[in-house]
């Protein structure tokens, strides 16, 4: 009988993966600036829009424009910085989007780093000073880091 993963994607000898699919198609799905305000519920399709970005993220093998895994955690590493005190820190979240539009400017093929900062920046914006806002925030960056790890994110 074939396991959980083959059912859903087929088996490997297939060639299909769920990380192949989405480097054939156009990142799609846009984050609702809305779950990091609160005004929506991080429900299933928050989660279900965190695995489709971060799949697009990690892209195939041979992408360079690929996110690479230390690219996304350098990011991730400052907003862990400022959520660890974020009454001390709270002047560094717009600074956010700044350090994001460094790593666009200094990136070879900037295609899906770009995409990150543009759905992350109207996030950062989302967060207008606001910790709740914030940990919002941090709880979809987390989920894309996820994701992006499990769709072969490389290093």
């Amino acid at each position: 009988m074939a396991n959980e993963r083959e059912r859903n994607y087929g088996s490997q000898s297939s060639g299909y993966s769920p990380r192949n699919e989405v480097s054939r198609k156009e990142y799609k799905m846009k984050m609702e600036t809305e779950w990091v305000s609160g005004r929506k519920q991080i429900d299933n399709a928050t989660i279900a829009w965190a695995n489709h970005f971060g799949e697009y993220l990690a892209g195939p093998k041979e992408d360079q424009a690929a996110l690479t895994t230390s690219q996304i955690r350098k990011f991730f590493g400052e907003v862990k910085r400022i959520q660890a005190n974020f009454e001390k820190y709270a002047d560094d979240v717009p600074m956010l989007s700044a350090k994001l539009a460094y790593a666009v400017g200094r990136h070879k093929k900037p295609e899906r780093i770009k995409v990150f900062y543009e759905e992350f920046d109207a996030a950062i914006k989302a967060v207008d000073g606001n910790e709740d806002n914030f940990n919002r925030f941090v709880k979809l960056l987390e989920s894309t880091v996820a994701f992006h790890k499990f769709h072969g994110g490389r290093d």
